[in-house]
């Protein structure tokens, strides 16, 4: 996982690597190919464990840009729900 622009974002980006930055914050080339974004559940809020999680959600395909960020996003979770593995 990436760590969110925010500590307050109610999202987070999954990856199959753990990076360091946000791929948001970086430029285009540097982002990881395989992002998808997570949009946390109601109530819950990201929590960096340094360790293996696993995310539950709605799986969402296509393009819309995210009106809080401007983020366009083209796989996506929504009411995501995170647990330590």
């Amino acid at each position: 996982m990436a760590p969110p622009l925010k500590a307050d974002s109610i999202f987070f980006v999954l990856t199959r690597q753990p990076v360091s930055l946000c791929p948001f914050c970086n430029s285009e080339a540097d982002w990881p190919s395989d992002i998808i974004v997570a949009y946390m559940d109601d109530g819950q809020r990201f929590v960096q464990n340094n360790e293996a999680i696993a995310a539950e959600g709605i799986l969402e395909v296509g393009s819309p840009t995210d009106p809080q960020t401007g983020f366009v996003s083209l796989v996506r979770l929504t009411q995501t729900r995170v647990s330590r593995l």
